[in-house]
């Protein structure tokens, strides 16, 4: 082989070669090209996948810091709540809270509240001094329950002792004697359960009470004088209410004698609804023919009643009303004329004997079947006497 002939054959090598080293490198870049696409394509769903992902954690975030908000707030106004309720029942302090050694439930009726606040008031403060918490079982709650079944809730919890508004229903009776039997002494309080176990009655002497009405009857009686109607509770099942009427009665005849012309008679007023006992008075007043002279009134509702009746239908000194209770609006009656006189009760010592008589029984398993109650007939002739010393008591 000729040296050109090499040359020549060594020339189409290196282009061979370097044709080949091209291809190569074209092939990489494609292969490159390829890959590179496929990093990009990668990268790009990351990156996708990444700003999802954030969206998602600044949701999730978002909802754990709302869930976070509403707890604080539910707890905050929770606290609030249920400060106002520490507050409402007597538990909370200045600084603190009392510890109580008992826990006694107070049950009355549904009716008279302001009377019944005023004795709870008495029971709440002895409660305080014999170390016991006496709680007002039923208020605030969302329905209205009865005393029979606010008994049953006292019973079922177990408490320390019960003061109860009395009657002589026989249910109350039975739900009285189960309390006992089951280590948990009850006081009556007003009204007595006399057919029934419990340790203690707190209250009027109801006999000494109706003699009272009959002192002021005598009083008011003039030559026109004839008929004299008591307003008494139809669901009355105790005996206090005759036993009233009979003080009248006996003190009247005591005066005047058995022969007197005096027509004194019970009338029975409807307490089904809400505004019954203000029908029955108004259909009393209206009934020209047997419209009575005086009204004797024995609880807080009838007295209120009555005397807004005869303001109402311009009765006023036709028909004389001897009442029950001091309120502010029957207080204000008798200085006006409106009402003749009224038997205030003092409650504050009612609700305090309750407290003791539990008290004493817990402590010596023994304590006296009946703790009268101081009462004060106000009159016109006594009301100022009777501001002044309400006043210093207070």
């Amino acid at each position: 082989m000729q040296w050109h002939d090499y040359r020549l054959l060594t020339y189409l090598r290196v282009l061979l070669y370097n044709r080949y080293i091209i291809l190569l490198i074209n092939y990489i870049e494609k292969t490159g090209n390829t890959i590179n696409g496929t990093f990009k394509r990668r990268d790009a769903m990351k990156e996708k996948n990444k700003r999802t992902h954030g969206h998602k954690s600044r949701l999730f975030a978002l909802v754990v810091l709302g869930n976070i908000i509403l707890m604080l707030l539910v707890t905050v106004l929770g606290f609030h709540y249920f400060n106002d309720k520490l507050k409402d029942t007597g538990l909370a302090q200045k600084n603190g809270y009392e510890v109580y050694e008992k826990h006694y439930a107070f049950i009355s009726g549904s009716r008279e509240q302001d009377f019944w606040n005023e004795v709870y008031e008495g029971a709440l403060k002895e409660g305080k001094i014999q170390k016991a918490y006496v709680e007002r079982f039923g208020n605030k709650l969302f329905s209205d329950y009865g005393k029979d079944e606010l008994m049953r809730m006292a019973i079922d919890a177990g408490v320390d002792g019960i003061i109860l508004e009395g009657d002589g229903e026989t249910k109350t009776g039975e739900l009285v004697n189960e309390a006992v039997n089951k280590g948990i002494p009850v006081t009556t309080v007003l009204k007595d359960s006399n057919n029934s176990m419990r340790q203690c009655f707190v209250g009027i002497n109801s006999y000494n009470l109706g003699q009272e009405y009959g002192k002021q009857v005598l009083n008011l009686r003039d030559k026109d004088t004839k008929r004299i109607f008591v307003l008494v509770d139809e669901k009355s099942a105790d005996s206090s209410q005759n036993i009233i009427l009979l003080g009248i009665r006996d003190t009247i005849e005591k005066s005047l004698g058995k022969n007197h012309d005096l027509e004194i008679k019970a009338v029975v007023v409807n307490n089904e609804g809400d505004f019954s006992p203000e029908e029955t008075i108004r259909d009393i007043i209206m009934d020209l023919k047997n419209m009575p002279d005086i009204m004797i009134c024995l609880n807080a509702t009838y007295t209120q009643c009555a005397y807004q009746a005869v303001v109402d239908y311009n009765k006023v000194g036709k028909i004389n009303i001897i009442g029950y209770y001091d309120s502010e609006n029957i207080l204000n009656a008798i200085e006006k004329g409106i009402i003749y006189s009224s038997v205030s009760v003092d409650t504050r010592q009612m609700g305090s004997l309750s407290v003791k008589a539990l008290a004493e029984y817990s402590l010596t398993g023994h304590v006296s079947e009946y703790l009268p109650v101081d009462t004060k007939l106000i009159s016109a002739d006594n009301i100022l006497d009777y501001y002044s010393n309400k006043e210093k008591t207070e």
